[in-house]
């Protein structure tokens, strides 16, 4: 065993998963901020030069402090994944070591489709501390600008993932609220699916919820007629009650 495997988790330095919410830097959390102004690294996630929208948010409480790129692979490969995430998880626990606390910053929600969680278990696992501050999500961030309730009362609501899902159409079939995100270009057929249903005027949409260009549409003819349909693309389909 060498030197720096026994030494792994015996420093106090600690990790924090810092959600950073949706885009508009004031709904980054005041327990957020001072997570960020302790740590001495600030870890950001990237891939294939993606822009750092999370660090984006967070960079006016970053000034002077080291920045550690962390590159995530997003092939369909999950060995290739797990591999990155392995070494993004190794040069977070090398500062840890060193006596440094590190954040990971994550663009929504710390918990919700966040590649921070796969790093918070492997550095759990190897004995260190760690910490999970949550942020607002995308999907909340679209109902309020919408205005709408994501569900009241007895409603059920289900997050879908639409991009590469094989069930989102029986997804679409359970009774409840839904929330269709990280769609892209198939967002289009799953609206197509959504309007054989009968749920166009059910369905309302917003791109870029919070940040500079944000768009809102109140029906699916209104999106189809000038759609956005990248990443930061969520819709709220309401169940039809009749």
């Amino acid at each position: 065993m060498t030197n720096k495997q026994e030494n792994r988790g015996k420093m106090k330095a600690k990790l924090y998963g810092i959600g950073t919410g949706p885009g508009d830097p004031e709904l980054l959390t005041i327990k957020a901020v001072k997570a960020i102004e302790k740590c001495a690294v600030i870890a950001v996630p990237t891939h294939s030069g993606e822009d750092r929208t999370a660090y984006s948010i967070i960079e006016p409480y970053a000034m002077g402090k080291e920045i550690l790129e962390c590159e995530f692979a997003m092939s369909k490969d999950m060995d290739e994944r797990v591999q990155a995430r392995l070494v993004a998880a190794g040069r977070i626990m090398d500062c840890l070591d060193s006596g440094k606390d590190v954040g990971f910053i994550t663009l929504g929600d710390s918990t919700t489709y966040s590649t921070y969680m796969y790093v918070h278990e492997i550095v759990v696992a190897k004995g260190y501390e760690a910490e999970v501050i949550p942020g607002v999500t995308s999907y909340a961030a679209a109902a309020a600008a919408l205005g709408t309730a994501l569900c009241a009362g007895d409603e059920m609501l289900m997050v879908i993932p639409a991009r590469h899902s094989l069930d989102t159409e029986a997804l679409l079939d359970f009774p409840g609220n839904k929330v269709l995100m990280k769609s892209g270009a198939n967002l289009l057929k799953v609206l197509d699916e959504l309007k054989a249903r009968g749920l166009s005027l059910n369905t309302q949409i917003v791109s870029r919820a919070t940040m500079e260009g944000q768009r809102l549409y109140r029906s699916i003819a209104e999106f189809e007629a000038d759609p956005d349909t990248g990443y930061f693309t969520v819709a709220i389909v309401k169940e039809d009650k009749q």
